[in-house]
């Protein structure tokens, strides 16, 4: 629901304590333009969202620099604390910050919620990071007034790719919910689909969206057909599951479509004939103990962020996902 502005005028004049009657002349009624008065604004002015990418920026800075997982969750949540708290993790146990995400605090554009509600969110795109890899999606939120805009997730934009238009930052735009009949595909429906396409790219999904400038189904495939060949080699088997999050952010462009900013959860468990060794990855034995020994079996688990715009019903345009950021969040040794 949003909240309309409504503007009133009293005079009064007060002396000691009493209302005096006719202490100044009649004011003129004031003529109100009623579509300016209720007309939505944004949830923060430019200035106002360029110093949350600030603070926000500068908590991540100071949280990286020591790997402090307590200060990070000052203005971190979501996928982004999970993926982030890894990667302290991974740096931890390799003696390097090479695993950790570069996160510019600049942005280059900002798409706001004019919700005067809570909660609320906020998408921005980045600055292209230093080490020039693609510019990063970014979505904040604030869960009540007496919140802080926390960073909940980010992505890299897929090369090529095109970010729809939003309203301009200064007349904001809407949050969807899973009730908006506008779209192609209500939120979850699109989401659960994606999934379905990353789980089977020749399946039913297939001719859902358009993956021309889609890395990730192919990556995924890719990953899947790797271990199944290594599940082979140690006559064994290789088992997946790749689950949505049932948390989710939407933001209307201004085509009357949506981007829907979801977490997919995804592991693979790789067990090999009795006797079989299955080494992890330097990167995977970050999340095992230190005097864990190997065995016929690994479980890994991991996190990924996307974006999916999914045009208005009218379009004839077809879904499709802006990025996607995947990273290693757990390993264990099954029994």
């Amino acid at each position: 629901m949003r909240n309309s502005q409504r503007f009133t005028t009293i005079l009064t004049c007060i002396l000691a304590g009493t209302l005096i009657a006719g202490c100044t002349p009649d004011v003129p009624a004031l003529d109100v333009d009623q579509e300016l008065v209720e007309a939505e604004t944004p949830a923060l002015t430019d200035v106002q969202m360029a110093e949350v990418t600030q603070v926000v920026g500068e908590a991540l800075g100071a949280a990286d620099a020591e790997k402090d997982t307590e200060a990070l969750e000052q203005r971190v949540t979501g996928p982004a604390l999970k993926i982030r708290q890894a990667e302290y993790r991974i740096a931890t146990a390799q003696k390097s910050d090479d695993s950790l995400s570069e996160l510019p605090a600049t942005m280059q554009s900002v798409f706001m919620t004019n919700s005067q509600g809570w909660p609320r969110t906020i998408f921005a795109v980045s600055e292209r990071p230093q080490n020039l890899e693609a510019e990063r999606f970014v979505v904040y939120t604030q869960e009540s007034a007496q919140d802080n805009y926390e960073l909940w997730g980010w992505f890299p934009l897929f090369p090529g790719i095109t970010v729809p238009t939003f309203p301009a930052s200064g007349v904001g735009t809407q949050e969807l919910s899973e009730l908006d009949e506008t779209l192609q595909l209500a939120p979850t429906d699109a989401i659960n689909q994606y999934v379905s396409l990353l789980k089977k790219p020749s399946g039913d999904a297939k001719d859902t969206f358009n993956i021309e400038n889609d890395t990730f189904v192919k990556e995924i495939s890719d990953l899947r057909k790797y271990m199944k060949d290594a599940a082979k080699q140690v006559e064994g088997e290789y088992k997946e599951s790749i689950k949505p999050s049932d948390e989710w952010h939407a933001l209307r462009t201004i085509d009357g479509g949506a981007v829907i900013v979801t977490s997919i959860e995804l592991a693979g468990t790789l067990k090999g004939e009795s006797g079989a060794l299955v080494t992890p990855s330097a990167i995977e034995k970050a999340f095992l103990k230190k005097d864990a020994k190997v065995k016929n079996a690994l479980t890994v688990k991991r996190t990924a962020i996307i974006g999916v715009y999914v045009p208005a019903k009218e379009q004839t345009t077809q879904p499709y996902v802006l990025g996607r950021l995947l990273k290693t969040t757990g390993a264990s040794i099954p029994d």
